[in-house]
């Protein structure tokens, strides 16, 4: 549920974090309808001011908290994807019980299909994003080991006092945390969504019950079917 005007305002001018505990910026302007419908939100970070929709906020406790705009796209992907394979089973369980005209049957498994490759092309591009995310993540990973060892060995060498060594030993720490924790989210994600591929529905039309048409063109088809008489062979016996 999108956080009200009234909640949001109330932040205005606070620092702001995402959902991994890290500094995102200071909440700087709500933008708003007449009605109070909040339509974007912006947060600016040193002289970088970035605007984002309004589900990308959410109420964290008493904290605002910021939702990665990847995170926030595979879950919309997840259950759209999830709300069409629904329908396509219940189109063919129908479809199978003889409750839906062929006609009917054909038109809404087209309309449905169409939905779902749709969806899968916004998939395959979120998947994209989601590794590309995944790439920097390691390198920064990377970058906060070399720190910390960089940073142990100047302490160990009598370089760095201890005061300075615990601050920037702790930061390191956080930082390398929040980003394991948002590297398994992703491949966690990547994995639901590479499931969905996997299961991924060969509906074929389900065998109906004959219509009345179609049983009497099969019993004609039966009574045209008629065996043949056997010639018989006369013999002249004079």
């Amino acid at each position: 549920m999108p956080v009200s005007v009234e909640v949001l305002t109330k932040f205005i001018g606070q620092k702001i974090k995402d959902i991994y505990g890290r500094d995102v910026g200071v909440l700087l302007h709500v933008y708003t309808e007449i009605d109070g419908t909040v339509t974007g939100i912006e947060i600016s970070k040193g002289e970088e001011i970035k605007s984002y929709p309004p589900d990308s906020l959410k109420l964290d406790g008493d904290s605002l908290v910021l939702i990665p705009e990847w995170r926030n796209e595979a879950f919309r992907i997840l259950g759209y994807m999830e709300k069409i394979r629904r329908r396509q089973k219940a189109l063919e369980e129908l479809y199978s019980k003889n409750e839906i005209p062929k006609s009917m049957y054909d038109d809404m498994k087209r309309k449905l299909d169409a939905e779902m490759l749709k969806v899968r092309e916004e998939q395959g591009k979120l998947k994209g994003k989601l590794k590309d995310r995944l790439n920097k993540i390691e390198d920064q990973l990377a970058q906060i080991e070399k720190a910390t060892i960089a940073l142990k060995m100047s302490y160990i060498s009598g370089e760095l006092p201890d005061t300075a060594y615990k601050n920037s030993i702790e930061i390191l720490r956080l930082s390398k945390e929040s980003y394991t924790i948002e590297r398994d989210d992703i491949k966690k994600t990547l994995d639901k969504l590479d499931g969905l591929d996997k299961e991924s529905l060969e509906l074929k039309p389900s065998p109906s019950l004959p219509t009345q048409t179609e049983q009497s063109a099969k019993t004609e088809s039966n009574k045209s079917e008629v065996a043949l008489p056997i010639p018989v062979r006369v013999i002249n016996t004079l």
